[in-house]
């Protein structure tokens, strides 16, 4: 039965590339230890198997974001967060759904759909320019 979480385990963490955020990887790192706590313990029952694993994987995700903050906290320029690193801002873009203030939609920028927010009503098809970036939403503007 170890060998069923030493697999479970491996999976978990190859989750992590797929699906991110940083908190699949512990459960993966909790069956693992389950699994090698099965090596030593054969004779453990399942339902201790699985309390063992809670326990396990909480333990490792609050104690990881406790000593490692900085890790689970991105950092935050200027007053709303938005960032430009990557020089994107000045560059066109075409919205493909309409965009209201308060109600995000969806621009094409460089091949990809984004979600984009702005400070206007922005219509379908019309060519908008990139203000900013704030995470994964593209600050918009119509082209005047």
């Amino acid at each position: 039965m170890n060998w069923i979480w030493f697999i479970a385990g491996i999976i978990l963490i190859l989750a992590e590339f797929v699906i991110p955020g940083f908190v699949i990887c512990f459960f993966g790192g909790a069956a693992l230890i389950v699994g090698g706590v099965l090596w030593v313990f054969p004779a453990l029952t399942f339902a201790w198997q699985l309390l063992l694993f809670a326990i396990i994987g909480v333990l490792l995700l609050i104690g990881c974001r406790r000593f490692m903050p900085d890790i689970f906290r991105g950092s935050e320029s200027g007053a709303d967060s938005d960032i430009d690193n990557d020089g994107i801002a000045g560059e066109n873009c075409v919205c493909s759904e309409a965009i209201a203030p308060g109600i995000p939609g969806k621009v094409d920028f460089r091949g990809s759909l984004w979600s984009a927010s702005a400070d206007e009503n922005i219509e379908a098809g019309a060519v908008c320019v990139v203000i900013s970036r704030n995470n994964l939403t593209l600050n918009v503007r119509k082209m005047k």
